[in-house]
Formats: structure tokens, sequence, C-alpha cells
């Protein structure tokens, strides 16, 4: 008697060993699956307001500032003598988002014949500061300083700076190429429905560079960056 229930409770032990193994296995693989296949799943929960400064997907917006007000990268590139991009001297983005500025620019005339025209990159804090005060007292139209996607040296403005009406009546055209592609290049428009939803007014020419996989992922979703930021930290 004492060896049947010897046996029994062997057999039992072994039975919800391999259960709880199989259970691990299966929890493993789907944690497996996550990572590869689905990384945006996991990245969705980071706060991206409080990325460092030097992070290329840095979020920052109305309220939501730099952490450090002298904040800048090592890796600097004029965009001046890039191909099939017009701009000044004084226009600088990291390196990163420069080159793959270049290759958009590169498929842009490719399609029109007509170079990439860069009315405005890198903005300083000084530069934002006096812009508020001097050019943009009406809320929405300008952002703070310590507040700009300008200084991140991640963003453009192209063509020039005027409002949304009359940047698409000149621009349609070249800016339904972008809308359209932008994200192959990891560009996303920053500001597309207006102050209740973004912070400022739409901006057709504004442009901000944000890697792979997130600019793809908007794009998709036909949503901005701040929405993506409010939802993902509210879930």
């Amino acid at each position: 008697m004492k060896k049947i229930i010897w046996i029994f409770t062997l057999t039992l032990i072994i039975f919800t060993a391999s259960f709880s193994f199989a259970q691990n296995q299966k929890s493993w693989y789907k944690f497996y699956r996550v990572s590869k296949f689905d990384l945006s799943s996991f990245l969705a929960k980071i706060d991206h307001s409080k990325l460092p400064d030097n992070d290329i997907q840095k979020f920052v917006g109305v309220n939501k500032p730099f952490h450090n007000i002298s904040y800048e990268p090592s890796d600097l590139v004029p965009l001046q003598w890039r191909s099939h991009i017009s701009a000044q001297t004084r226009h600088t983005l990291r390196k990163e988002s420069a080159d793959n500025l270049e290759k958009m620019a590169n498929a842009f005339y490719a399609k029109f014949w007509k170079n990439i025209v860069i009315a405005s990159a890198y903005r300083s804090y000084e530069y934002q500061k006096n812009s508020i005060s001097e050019n943009c007292k009406r809320s929405g139209r300008c952002a703070r300083e310590w507040e700009s996607e300008h200084q991140l040296w991640l963003a453009i403005d192209l063509r020039e700076a005027t409002n949304e009406k009359k940047f698409l009546s000149k621009y349609q055209k070249y800016y339904d190429r972008l809308h359209d592609n932008a994200h192959l290049y990891w560009f996303h428009q920053s500001y597309q429905n207006w102050r209740e939803f973004d912070g400022y007014y739409i901006e057709p020419r504004h442009w901000r560079y944000l890697w792979t996989w997130l600019a793809t992922k908007l794009h998709d979703k036909n949503i901005t960056f701040t929405q993506y930021v409010v939802l993902s930290t509210k879930n």
C-alpha cells in the first residue's frame, strides 16, 4: 500500500513539474515572439518625454521641456552641401537625420526635379525665445524656448514660414508626396491636428526625424507623435 502511495505521489510530482515547465516554455515563447516581432508594443510603454535629451525619440512639447537647457549633440553636420537640399550655412542637423533627409531629397528630386528647400533647421534657445517675443505672440504659433523640436537638431521647416493655407496653396503636390512617403526616411509631420490635440497650429512645413519603426507606426495609424505619447502614457 505504501509503495502504491509513493508511486502515485512521485507520478503527481513529475506531472506537475512537466506541466509547469510546459507553461514556462509557452510564456518564454510568447515573450520571445513579442520581443522579436512586436517590439513596438513594448516600446509603446515608454514615456518619450522622460527620455534623455540626446535620444532620437525624445519628445518635447507644451510643458514637456528639455532636461538640460544647454544640450548640444556631438554629431552635428551642415546641410548646405548635401545633394538636392537647398540650405544656408547655418542650417545643421544631427548626422543620422541629415543622412536620411538627403535620401528623401534624392527621391524627391527624382520625382519633381526640384530640391528640398530648408527654411529652418536647428534653432538655439535664444533664437526661439526671441521668435516668441517678436513674431509668435499668439499661443500655439511657436513653441516656447526649451520646448521646441528645433532645439533637438532633428526638425526642419520647409520652403517658408507661413500658415497652413498659404503653404498648401503653393506646395500641395509636394506636401502630398512627403505625407505619403516621408516615413520611409523616418520623418514625421509633427503638427497635423490643431492646438487641441498637438499643442500648436497645423504646420505642413514642419517635419521631424523619429527613426524607422515609430515614424512608420504613426503614418500607418494616422496619428501624430503628440497623440502617440499621450496614448502611450495613459495605457
